[in-house]
């Protein structure tokens, strides 16, 4: 009788290590992105993830990545900000692994059709001039003269006598080809000065009374003043309807079908409640996906 208990044993023993055993074999149990883009096993999420791109889209990069990294402490981010035109690039020769974008991405730039597009908010191209201008509403029509040189003078759009400083970005901003294309000005601007991140328009506009340029409404402060165009203020609401019509989309791009698992579970995270509750905390509008 106690060689049959000891052979009992023994078998259930052999059973469970082999259990075990099993789940052992293929590396221990596999690690895939839950719908907030946390790991849905106990296996932590290792990895790098390097943005390229839109400067406007730094604040809601930062702003979603510093959460994500929160879920994934075994994940790092790089976050860099040069315009729209080098994010494509970067995916290319692979130094980053999202591309940022404030605009559609151009057919020539995914004429092979690699890379998966995504819009991920809708953003308005604010108008800003300084806060001690008196102006506080212009045309579409008005903005497209200011631009492009025929109205050179504050007074000739309702302000004080002086000469308009036109402030832009760079070649290659996302910000400039939606800003330029909506309002039917591109490559026609006479800028007085053109500058290649956000940062520097928002800086120059809240120091000279005579300039305007165009920002990111996400990227509007206390320091500048975002006029009225046609009437109609920049808002969520009035971008979310269309009736702000200088507006232009976010967007991530990334290599189609990726097997990268960082990539796969920070998109999650993006379309999760918590990473849309962050974009409409950024002023943006989110969208469904």
């Amino acid at each position: 009788m106690k060689k049959i208990l000891t052979a009992a044993v023994a078998a259930l023993m052999a059973s469970v290590l082999l259990a075990g055993c099993s789940a052992g074999e293929v590396g221990g149990t596999t690690s895939t992105p839950g719908t907030d883009g946390s790991m849905s096993s106990s296996d932590e999420l290792k990895g790098k993830l390097v943005f390229a791109g839109s400067s406007s889209m730094t604040d809601i990069n930062n702003a979603l990545t510093e959460a994500f990294k929160k879920k994934n402490p075994g994940v790092t981010v790089e976050v860099e900000g040069k315009g729209s035109g080098t994010a494509i690039p970067a995916l290319a020769d692979g130094t980053a692994q999202i591309g940022s974008l404030s605009r559609d991405v151009k057919a020539e730039e995914n004429a092979e059709g690699k890379y998966t597009a995504v819009t991920i908010a809708l953003d308005g191209i604010a108008i800003v001039v300084n806060p001690a201008n008196g102006v506080a509403d212009l045309t579409k029509e008005q903005i497209a003269g200011i631009f492009t040189g025929e109205i050179t003078n504050w007074n000739q759009v309702g302000g004080d006598d002086g000469a308009i400083m036109v402030l832009g970005r760079e070649e290659g901003s996302g910000t400039r080809d939606g800003f330029e294309e909506i309002v039917g000005v591109k490559g026609k601007c006479q800028y007085n000065s053109l500058y290649g991140e956000t940062g520097d328009v928002v800086s120059k506009v809240a120091s000279e009374k005579a300039a305007i340029g165009y920002v990111s409404y996400a990227s509007v402060k206390d320091s500048i003043k975002a006029v009225k165009v046609g009437g109609v203020s920049a808002s969520e609401s009035t971008i979310a309807d269309k009736s702000y019509v200088i507006q232009r989309p976010f967007v991530y791009t990334y290599l189609k079908n990726t097997e990268d698992e960082v990539i796969k579970a920070y998109m999650e995270f993006v379309k999760s409640s918590e990473g849309q509750s962050l974009i409409k905390a950024d002023k943006l509008v989110p969208q469904s996906f």
